[in-house]
C-alpha cells in the first residue's frame, strides 16, 4: 500500500511525491497531538526564512507550492486546525470563541465569501479565488483553534519561554547573516538581518515583553537580559523603519499603561524630546555613509520619500488603489483581480505588484469590499481588547507582561500596516500573529474557567 502511494505521488508531484507515505504517517501521528502539531508548525514557520535569507536558503522549501497552488505551509496549518477541532470533538468540550473576536471573525468570514464571489463574477475561477484567500484562512481559523486547546497557565508560560528563546536564536542568526554579507542589500552595499517581517515581529514582541516585565518589577531570567542587546541589535540592523516606529510606540504605551501615575507624567516631556530628536536628526546634513543614519533621517522628511524610487512607487500605488476603490466602494474588485494604474503612472513595475497594496486596510477594502475593511478594523481592535482584558484576568506575572506587550504591539501593528500589508496578507507573519492572538484567547478562556470554578 505504501509503495503504491509512493508511485502515485511520484507521478503527480515528481521526486517529492516519493515522500507522500512518510508524510501521511507523520500526519496521522500529529493529528492526534494538537499541541505538538501547533508547536512544530509555528516553530518551523518562525525558523524557516524565505529565499532571500542567505544563511539557510533551503528552508524556503517550506513555502513551495506542492499541489494546485497549495504550499507545504498551507497543509501544515490545515493539520493544526483539523487536529485541534478533532480534539474538541473527542473531549466533548463546547467550541469557545473569544468575545472580543466574535464579530470580527464573522465579518471576516462573510467578507471572504463576498470577495471570492465578486472575483469569480469578474472572471477568475472559483477555485482560484478561494485558494487565493489561504492566508486569510489562517487569520480566520487559527485564533479559534488555539483558544480551544487544553493547556494550563504553566504550560502556556513554558511556550512563552520557548518563544523568547527562539527570538534570541533568530537574533543571533540574523547577526551572523549580516556579518557574512549574505542578506538583502540596503542603502548601497550594506546588508540587513531580516527583511521579511516574521522574525522582526517575534523579536519586537520579545523585547516588549521583557520591558513590560521590568516595568511591573517581575524578575527577568538572566539569559533573557543577556539576550536583550542581541535582540535590539538585530531589530536595528533590519533597517525596517515601520518596525522601529512600532517598537518606539510599543515602548511608550508600556510605560504609559504599566507605570505609576508619577511615571506617566514624565512621558509627555520624554515623548516631546524624542520627536524633537527625530526631527533634528532629519534636518541635519550628515556626511555619513552609515545605512542606519540614512534610514533614520528618512523618517522625518517627506521630500526624501519622494526622491526614493521605491517610496515614490508606494505613493503612486496608493493613488491608483484609491481610484480603483472609488469605482467599486462597496464590493471592491474581488479576490484575484488586479488593480489598474489609472490615476498615476508607476515609477516601477513589480511582479504581482498589482495584486498587492502597501496599506493593509486598503488591501482588505480593495479585495473584499467594505466588509473586508470592517473585518480588518475589527480584528485589530478586537485583538487589542482581548490582550488588554486578558491582562487583567490572568495571574502569573509573566503572562500579564506578555498580554500588555501584545496589546501595545498590536497598536504598533496598526501603524506598521499603513506602510506595508502584513496582517492577513503575508503568510508567515499571519501564522505567527494568529498564533499569538489564539494564545491570548486561550489565556482568556483559562481565566474564565477559573472564575467559574471559584463561583462554584
Amino acid at each position: 500500500m505504501l509503495a503504491l502511494l509512493a508511485v502515485a505521488g511520484e507521478r503527480e508531484l515528481g521526486t517529492a511525491g516519493l515522500f507522500v507515505p512518510v508524510a501521511l504517517i507523520a500526519g496521522a501521528i500529529l493529528i492526534t497531538r494538537p499541541v505538538l502539531t501547533l508547536v512544530l508548525v509555528v516553530g518551523l514557520t518562525i525558523f524557516c526564512e524565505g529565499p532571500g535569507f542567505g544563511l539557510f536558503s533551503f528552508t524556503s522549501n517550506l513555502y513551495a507550492q506542492v499541489y494546485k497552488g497549495l504550499s507545504v505551509l498551507d497543509l501544515l496549518v490545515g493539520l493544526v486546525v483539523v487536529s485541534a477541532f478533532l480534539d474538541v470533538l473527542r473531549s466533548g468540550r463546547p467550541l469557545w470563541i473569544p468575545r472580543a473576536l466574535a464579530i470580527p471573525l464573522v465579518t471576516l468570514a462573510l467578507a471572504m465569501a463576498a470577495g471570492a464571489f465578486v472575483g469569480h463574477a469578474a472572471g477568475t475561477s472559483l477555485r482560484f479565488s478561494i485558494f487565493s484567500e489561504h492566508v486569510l484562512f489562517y487569520l480566520l481559523l487559527m485564533p479559534v483553534t488555539i483558544a480551544n486547546l487544553e493547556l494550563d497557565e504553566r504550560q502556556i508560560a513554558r511556550l512563552l519561554a520557548g518563544g523568547m528563546a527562539l527570538a534570541i536564536v533568530k537574533a543571533i542568526l540574523g547577526l551572523v547573516e549580516i556579518s557574512e554579507h549574505l542578506g538583502r542589500q540596503i542603502e548601497g552595499s550594506s546588508t540587513l538581518t531580516y527583511y521579511e517581517p516574521t522574525a522582526n515581529w517575534l523579536i519586537m514582541i520579545a523585547l516588549l515583553t521583557i520591558l513590560a516585565a521590568r516595568v511591573a518589577k517581575v524578575k527577568v531570567p538572566l539569559w533573557m537580559l543577556l539576550g536583550s542587546p542581541l535582540l535590539i541589535a538585530c531589530l536595528l540592523l533590519s533597517y525596517r523603519r515601520s518596525f522601529w516606529i512600532a517598537s518606539v510606540l510599543g515602548v511608550v504605551l508600556i510605560l504609559l499603561l504599566g507605570t505609576s501615575p508619577a511615571g506617566r507624567r514624565l512621558l509627555v516631556p520624554a515623548s516631546l524630546v524624542f520627536v524633537g530628536a527625530v526631527w533634528l536628526l532629519g534636518s541635519l546634513h550628515f556626511q555619513s555613509n552609515l545605512p542606519i543614519i540614512k534610514r533614520a533621517t528618512s523618517l522625518s522628511s517627506f521630500s526624501k520619500l519622494e526622491t526614493n524610487r521605491e517610496d515614490r512607487y508606494r505613493l503612486d500605488e496608493r493613488s491608483n488603489v484609491l481610484s480603483n476603490i472609488a469605482q467599486h466602494p462597496i464590493t471592491g474588485l474581488g479576490v484575484g483581480i488586479t488593480w489598474q494604474a489609472t490615476a498615476a503612472p508607476l515609477s516601477v513595475e513589480h511582479e504581482e505588484g498589482r495584486q498587492y497594496v502597501h496599506f493593509a486596510a486598503l488591501w482588505f477594502w480593495l479585495k473584499l469590499g467594505v466588509l473586508g475593511l470592517c473585518a480588518y478594523i475589527g480584528m485589530i481592535v478586537g485583538s487589542f481588547l482581548l490582550a488588554w482584558r486578558t491582562r487583567r484576568t490572568v495571574h502569573p506575572p509573566w503572562l500579564r507582561a506578555f498580554c500588555l506587550a501584545s496589546a501595545c504591539a498590536i497598536a504598533g501593528l496598526a501603524v506598521m500596516d499603513t506602510t506595508a500589508s502584513f496582517t492577513g496578507v503575508e503568510a508567515r507573519f499571519t501564522v505567527v500573529l494568529a498564533a499569538q492572538i489564539g494564545l491570548l484567547g486561550l489565556l482568556a478562556r483559562r481565566a474564565r474557567l477559573g472564575k467559574a470554578r471559584t463561583a462554584l
